[in-house]
């Protein structure tokens, strides 16, 4: 890609571990990068070496950096809940990584899965509009592997949180800490907190607005979260203010829900016409 592209990502894509033993990919970057595609966009994304999709587009591009295993999820469900184990990780990103050229993207969105990314990356693209997913910087974990994956709260200083434009969390991210959120909102301009089929808060400037979520037939809620985010961040990019954004964010993940993985990721036109019936 000799031009910046409009979406640049930064984030690992995952191998998931299946119950029956099998694999398929995930990660923050999978989901957002295809949502910005399929909103007509050019995408980029630099990731420890991992395997895409047979039907992977050729309109998003790849850098892989070495990496012996791919990072590696699996979600095991108890009656105590969801416990998240990791099986293989996967090296760090650095600014060496990202193609020059790249680094003029006028979107860029940060993706961590398990602290691959420094937050000093925040301060390295100065004029485009960032967003950040933080989850991979809420993940800690003990060296023998395989381990569960465990909370830890992120707490980035002020100056970091004043850089970031668009900040998108999920209620499971902070462990149901909704004044973890506020305490973000009170410095970063801009906070969505998604909570699944009860919709999202969007923080402005600190002061909350809810955005009910768009009704769906639900089969598969794997990174709603994700393609909400890379939705939100396109339609301000494009000039949408904050609450149209988020309510157009919320269609494209309601969309995203009904089929199995990322196989109902919509389009624009698509985006398009739900909207319009929603109305």
């Amino acid at each position: 890609m000799k031009q910046p592209p409009d979406y640049l990502l930064l984030g690992h894509f995952t191998r998931d571990v299946l119950p029956d033993g099998n694999f398929i990919p995930g990660g923050t970057s999978l989901y957002a990068a295809l949502t910005a595609h399929r909103l007509g966009k050019s995408v980029a994304v630099v990731s420890a070496s991992a395997k895409l999709p047979s039907d992977w587009p050729t309109g998003i591009e790849v850098v892989f950096h070495p990496a012996p295993t791919p990072l590696t999820f699996e979600n095991r469900y108890t009656m105590y809940g969801r416990q998240q184990m990791l099986h293989a990780v996967a090296g760090p990103i650095a600014m060496a990584d990202i193609p020059h050229t790249w680094c003029d993207a006028p979107i860029v969105h940060l993706g961590p899965m398990l602290q691959e990314l420094p937050e000093d990356l925040i301060f390295a693209f100065p004029n485009a509009l960032l967003g950040v997913t933080p989850q991979g910087w809420m993940r800690a974990w003990d060296s023998q592997i395989p381990t569960p994956v465990q909370y830890r709260p992120w707490l980035p200083v002020p100056e970091l949180l004043s850089r970031i434009d668009v900040l998108v969390v999920s209620i499971e991210d902070v462990q149901g800490d909704e004044d973890l959120v506020a305490h973000y909102a009170h410095t970063c301009k801009l906070v969505a907190l998604t909570r699944g089929s009860r919709g999202s808060t969007l923080f402005l400037e600190g002061v909350p607005h809810h955005i009910s979520a768009v009704t769906a037939h639900e089969i598969d809620p794997t990174g709603a979260g994700d393609v909400f985010a890379a939705a939100l961040v396109v339609f301000l990019h494009e000039g949408h203010n904050p609450l149209s954004a988020a309510r157009i964010a919320s269609c494209v993940a309601a969309a995203s829900v009904e089929g199995i993985g990322v196989s109902h990721v919509p389009t624009r036109d698509e985006v398009e016409k739900r909207m319009n019936k929603a109305v």
